[in-house]
């Protein structure tokens, strides 16, 4: 009996680091730059983030001041990478507070809900959609 259970960890042991590097590349697609191009914060035209694998995980960074590590994950049979991040000290009215953040692919568009305290600890939801930045004539 203690054969099959040291085999049954052996296996999970030598198969799980390939699974998960499997899950991170069926997400190589969400990898780059992106824009946003709606969201129900306001319009800002030059909002963009930068996502990169690092391992299992993803790193996500803006240019508006907040940054986030997120990982795939499986709700009601649909996959998306969530995780959690934090606002720069400086960044306003959200400066220094963390948050959740859950990104996932629709055809092209990037769609961001990030779940962040409000001042009076009420959670708010901010929605974005985001697409691929152009490789020629922007920066």
């Amino acid at each position: 009996m203690r054969c099959l259970a040291f085999a049954c960890l052996f296996a999970t042991a030598t198969t799980l680091p390939a699974t998960l590097k499997a899950e991170s590349a069926s997400w190589k697609p969400v990898q780059g730059e992106w824009h946003q191009i709606a969201s129900n914060a306001g319009t800002c035209a030059d909002c963009r983030i930068l996502v990169a694998n690092n391992g299992a995980d993803f790193t996500v960074k803006s240019n508006n001041g907040w940054s986030a590590t997120v990982r795939q994950s499986f709700s009601q049979g649909k996959t998306f990478i969530a995780g959690k991040g934090s606002w720069d000290q400086t960044s306003g009215a959200y400066g220094g507070k963390p948050f959740f953040l859950n990104l996932g692919l629709k055809g092209d568009q990037l769609l961001m809900l990030m779940t962040v305290p409000g001042r009076d600890g009420t959670l708010q939801n901010i929605q974005a959609i985001f697409e691929r930045t152009a490789i020629s004539g922007r920066t």
